[in-house]
């Protein structure tokens, strides 16, 4: 009897199992359906998106579980890791915003907002940062200093003087100058509304459109208000670059050490208090959303109010 042949065991490859994929958070789509039921500008809308990411990424708890207590432990986590409090302040008013919409869209799911027993950091008023009217009138000297850009600067100084701020004015079309007020359809936060000049400003700037007009021809409508000069951009509308730029160059050469265009704007919000403008009109003015965004004025105002009165008072000229 022939041997039979060797058995030769052939080892079988092990069962390759491929690894679930990772699970989808399902938190997503509420933040996702969350900006769709909102009109943000992008910026704010940036803004949100990250904010919301450092909440979920702190916490994997489904929106239904989160209570006051992990918002409270969330404000103080955020001041552990030692974020300025304007910036804790902003972290919560996102979560606010989201999770007082999530409580309104699914009060069966989420019955409580549980951000509404969570204070924000109480922050002192800024100080406002506003010219004297030396500091003023030593701009407007410089001006004169200058060559080609001249009219257009001493026109730019203007309409900022008159409470724009630096992307609005940049932003300006001809036709948004209506020879009284100017137009803010394009501004921080949705602030759109009218500005109006005071005589002083209309001229300056409606010096620059005449020269515009006889350099150009015809100024269309829709043609930006402030062009740029530089070699890259010549012609085209000025940007915020150019802006700081032309600011900073006055305020060189008037003496004014790290001057922004945003101080002229406090100076054009301190003034209207200073003239004792009721205050809603003056915000009304500068377009602030917030009264207290807008107290740092009336603050300032009140000071220099103060401060002459006592040298009224003591019978002396004002120092």
């Amino acid at each position: 009897m022939s041997s039979l042949p060797a058995i030769k065991l052939i080892p079988l490859e092990p069962h390759k199992v491929s690894s679930p994929p990772p699970p989808t958070d399902l938190r997503s789509r509420f933040i996702i359906e969350f900006f769709q039921s909102q009109s943000l500008a992008p910026k704010t809308r940036l803004a949100y998106e990250r904010e919301l990411k450092r909440f979920t990424d702190w916490t994997d708890k489904p929106w239904s579980a989160i209570a006051p207590r992990q918002i409270a432990q969330y404000k103080a986590h955020l001041l552990e890791i030692g974020l300025a409090q304007a910036s804790v302040n902003r972290a919560l008013c996102t979560i606010k915003s989201f999770f007082g919409w999530l409580h309104k869209a699914y009060p069966d799911s989420v019955p409580i907002n549980p951000t509404a027993t969570v204070e924000l950091e109480k922050l002192p008023v800024p100080e406002a940062r506003d010219l004297s009217d030396e500091q003023i009138a030593l701009l407007w000297q410089a001006i004169e200093q200058l060559g080609a850009t001249k009219l257009r600067d001493a026109a730019l100084l203007a309409v900022l003087l008159s409470g724009l701020r630096e992307e609005e004015a940049c932003n300006l079309n001809i036709n948004d100058y209506d020879g009284v007020r100017l137009h803010i359809r394009k501004a921080k936060d949705d602030s759109t509304g009218t500005v109006p000049l005071a005589p002083w400003a209309k001229t300056k700037l409606e010096a620059y459109l005449a020269q515009r007009l006889e350099t150009e021809g015809e100024l269309l409508n829709e043609s930006p208000m402030f062009l740029s000069v530089g070699h890259n951009s010549l012609g085209k509308r000025l940007g915020y670059q150019g802006l700081y730029y032309a600011i900073k160059k006055l305020g060189k050469l008037a003496g004014i050490e790290n001057l922004t265009p945003h101080q002229l704007r406090h100076t054009f919000a301190t003034m209207l208090m200073l003239k004792q403008m009721d205050s809603i009109h003056a915000r009304t003015l500068t377009r602030h959303k917030s009264e207290s965004s807008f107290k740092r004025y009336a603050k300032r105002a009140m000071a220099v109010a103060a401060e002459q009165a006592f040298f009224g008072a003591i019978g002396e000229e004002n120092r």
